[in-house]
């Protein structure tokens, strides 16, 4: 596991990957109208109800939204997250799009100076760039990293407490790590979403990676594939808890596949240890990623 470092920002379209030097422009140099922003954003959710807007509550995109309509002057703008993370998740490297008329003056420095001022505390944009017309942060990604944290049945340090699972006896990571291997490739997740089969076109999803790392008392589970139904990082961590408790075999991981039901499964992670930790690009770049101590743990 190597240091927490954010990557450069980077962008991809369907055609071809998106490089800085491919793509960042300035602000004078887009031709159109309107000028496509891409914010890297980091945050603790523990405070809110999630990534996406909703009317009666407070959420990331909410707080980011309400801050760059009142600095851009522009009621109608519209924001895009590349993931819509869960009440209480956290981002280390969320990725934002948005298209602004031209007329606003920002530089990408002034930009984030400034929604930085703007912004609370534990919300922070990373860093901003110009992209070419049509860049979209939710579609045009190739993939995600999840990290989920756990202290297995020790005490927690109170300043980590917010950011773990604490779980109440110690957990055989080997165990997990067997079961983890059944639950790696393309497979019907089912088992493991809380979506209905009505809400989503497929549960068919391809799991890139399923990893259990050690280090510094802590247990990280770190997932990488394309995409995940609702929930399912959280039940997928849930699950290896389960089977590192003794509460199920290594291979039972098959049988729970193949049931396609959840019930069959262990109950979901809390949201608390549950980080987005990395987006992608190009294609397989997953393949060199080398996962992140979250920033408490170093």
């Amino acid at each position: 596991m190597t240091d927490l470092t954010f990557p450069s920002a980077v962008a991809s379209s369907s055609a071809a990957p998106w490089t800085p030097a491919e793509s960042a422009l300035s602000p004078a140099e887009a031709s159109s109208p309107e000028v496509t922003w891409h914010l890297r954003v980091a945050y603790d959710g523990a405070a809110y109800a999630g990534w996406q807007v909703q009317s009666t509550v407070k959420t990331v995109q909410g707080e980011l939204l309400t801050r760059l309509r009142r600095l851009l002057r522009c009621p109608e703008l519209k924001i895009y997250g590349c993931s819509r993370t869960d009440a209480g998740v956290h981002a280390l490297d969320q990725q934002v799009s948005f298209t602004a008329p031209t007329s606003a003056d920002f530089t990408p420095e002034s930009l984030v100076a400034k929604l930085n001022r703007w912004l609370p505390d534990d919300i922070v944009v990373l860093s901003a760039a110009v992209r070419e017309p049509g860049f979209n942060a939710r579609a045009h990604n190739t993939g995600k990293a999840y990290t989920y944290c756990i202290s297995p049945g020790r005490k927690v340090n109170p300043l980590w407490a917010r950011f773990v699972w604490r779980t109440p006896r110690p957990l055989d990571v080997d165990a997990m790590r067997a079961a983890a291997v059944h639950l790696v490739g393309e497979h019907d997740f089912a088992s493991f979403a809380a979506n209905s089969r009505q809400e989503v076109e497929t549960t068919v999803r391809t799991v890139y990676r399923l990893e259990l790392l050690e280090d510094s008392g802590l247990i990280f589970m770190n997932a990488v594939g394309e995409s995940f139904l609702y929930k399912m990082v959280r039940a997928l961590a849930g699950y290896l808890v389960h089977v590192g408790s003794g509460r199920a075999a290594p291979e039972d991981a098959v049988r729970v596949l193949e049931a396609k039901d959840r019930c069959q499964a262990a109950e979901s992670a809390p949201a608390a240890g549950l980080f987005l930790a990395k987006v992608f690009w190009k294609p397989e770049e997953w393949k060199t990623y080398q996962p992140l101590i979250p920033p408490f743990a170093l």
